[in-house]
């Protein structure tokens, strides 16, 4: 066996270490390195003989290197220093660096390893940024529920715009705030809004003269929220990218403010940070639009119902758009608006009668009329028919979103009156201009009406006035039965035998009762 050359097994070793291990002198020149350093750097040998170590680094590490250098042997060999090494194609790349002094033919040499840290350094980041996600997500979470929180407090839809828009505002996580209502017009304008710059919503106001198309519209429109990240560098007109520079905001979104499917307004925020309103906060903001929607209309339906006065508008509506006053023509009876229920996307599902005229000419009335989508018959009875008509547009869906109840439509000979009713101290001319845009309808009178508090006795005795007392004991026999519970703790065979009657009996009692309650309830609810 023949003798181990000892400094071949030591360059051998060092050859075979993963990391980068080299030898430099008392200026920091290399005087040795394993091939590790020439295959990270992306230099060659003769690149590297005599280099000074530090311009291997970036140079920003450099002058903190150099106290570590002047320090090797003086501190606990454990202690590493993090530095980026940089390569021949200006990549920085981090290593951890330990070194210790050499004493070789009386000249001293520091030793080091630097070890590649590159995946440590990606997993803190990582975890930083999970962790700032985090924070910004509880942080958008406590803004959100303290909006809400204040909406609850508001009294009127300008209450609730205007404490929606301070109280993002004042968050630091969004620089500028506006609300707007949902008008039908090309133009959204803001109703309320806070900025970073006292010039805000003028800024906004000259954006509208803009031909583009605008988040905010497309909010309106589709009912879906728009996103803009990175607005600077998006391809928005020049001068909102200029007007977002100039304020610190880098994205932003807008809002639908929805009520059950009906779109009522938008809501724009603006944030400084470039990649704000991700997949979370979108939701966020998807759930205030709504609660905003709920608390709007809850404060419009408080102040009608418990107003002691209500401003009563009564309008006058013809045309060859208007459905049922084009469908009036044809009967020889009234045609009557029931109720009204919203879909998506700004649509409405009518419930209508008819008398006088058989289903299938109203049918073909309807399929020439462009704001209505679809129609169905129903039912009815003595010639008094039901459709359900769903309409992209209608004279019910504009009095709704300015704030009016209908209170009814009834169209005859061509000619439609519908009136409508508003809290008294309410503004009616954004009802009246809304009615005007849309068949042409004329303001026929509008007065102050008083408004009857009606009470449960009322509606008991409209009940009690419709049953009889089979009707009553029906009614009586299934609740005390479990017939209305789920699943059934009775059936209506065996009510009936313990009413000592038939079942078709029974059906017919209970049937009979309970349309009694619904059309009490109804009449008592639109009253």
């Amino acid at each position: 066996m023949s003798e181990l050359n000892p400094d071949e097994v030591t360059a051998g070793l060092l050859e075979s270490v993963p990391d980068i291990v080299y030898i430099a002198d008392a200026d920091g020149r290399l005087a040795w390195w394993n091939d590790r350093l020439c295959e990270v750097t992306g230099y060659g040998d003769d690149e590297l003989a005599g280099r000074n170590a530090f311009e291997l680094l970036a140079s920003d590490d450099r002058p903190a290197a150099r106290d570590s250098f002047a320090a090797a042997g003086t501190f606990d060999s454990t202690e590493t220093r993090t530095f980026d090494l940089l390569t021949a194609d200006g990549e920085r790349i981090p290593h951890e660096f330990n070194g210790g002094l050499l004493e070789s033919n009386g000249e001293t040499y520091v030793v080091g390893i630097a070890r590649d840290v590159s995946a440590h350094h990606e997993r803190e980041v990582a975890i930083r940024r999970q962790r700032d996600a985090l924070e910004t997500l509880n942080q958008i979470s406590e803004t959100v529920h303290e909006v809400i929180h204040a909406i609850v407090d508001a009294a009127t839809r300008e209450e609730i715009e205007e404490v929606v828009c301070d109280q993002l505002a004042a968050s630091d996580l969004y620089r500028s705030v506006w609300i707007a209502r949902n008008r039908l017009e090309e133009t959204v304008e803001p109703d309320a809004g806070v900025g970073t710059s006292e010039d805000f919503l003028d800024v906004i106001d000259e954006l509208n003269d803009l031909d583009w198309d605008r988040p905010a519209r497309t909010a309106i429109e589709t009912g879906e929220l728009q996103v803009v990240q990175e607005i600077p560098d998006s391809d928005l007109p020049e001068a909102a990218r200029a007007a977002a520079t100039r304020m610190d905001i880098e994205s932003g979104i807008s809002v639908p403010i929805v009520y059950q499917s009906n779109v009522m307004g938008v809501l724009s925020v603006y944030s400084s940070r470039p990649k704000a309103f991700n997949d979370r906060e979108q939701a966020a903001f998807r759930r205030l639009g709504d609660v905003i929607g709920f608390a709007i209309n809850a404060v419009q339906t408080e102040r009608l119902l418990l107003s002691d006065t209500a401003t009563e508008l009564t309008f006058r509506v013809s045309g060859s758009d208007a459905f049922l006053a084009r469908a009036s023509e044809a009967a020889d009876g009234p045609c009557c608006h029931e109720w009204s229920t919203p879909m998506s996307e700004g649509r409405y599902r009518h419930y209508i009668t008819v008398s006088g005229i058989d289903p299938e000419r109203v049918a073909a009335i309807a399929s020439e009329v462009p704001t209505l989508e679809s129609i169905e018959h129903v039912g009815g009875t003595d010639g008094e028919h039901v459709f359900t008509v769903v309409t992209t547009d209608s004279l019910i869906r504009r009095l709704v979103e300015n704030g009016a109840s209908p209170a009814s439509t009834v169209a005859r000979d061509g000619e439609t009156t519908v009136v409508a009713e508003l809290p008294g101290d309410s503004d009616t001319r954004p009802v009246v201009n809304a009615a005007e845009e849309l068949y042409d309808a004329e303001l026929v009178s509008k007065r102050e009406v008083e408004r009857p508090v009606r009470t449960a006795d009322e509606f008991y005795d409209a009940v009690a006035g419709q049953l009889t007392d089979r009707q009553q004991a029906a009614l009586r026999h299934a609740k005390l039965s479990g017939y209305f519970s789920w699943p059934r703790d009775a059936t209506a065979e065996e009510i009936a035998d313990a009413m000592d009657i038939s079942s078709a009996t029974f059906h017919y009692h209970i049937r009979r009762a309970q349309r009694a309650l619904v059309e009490a309830y109804f009449q008592h609810l639109d009253a």
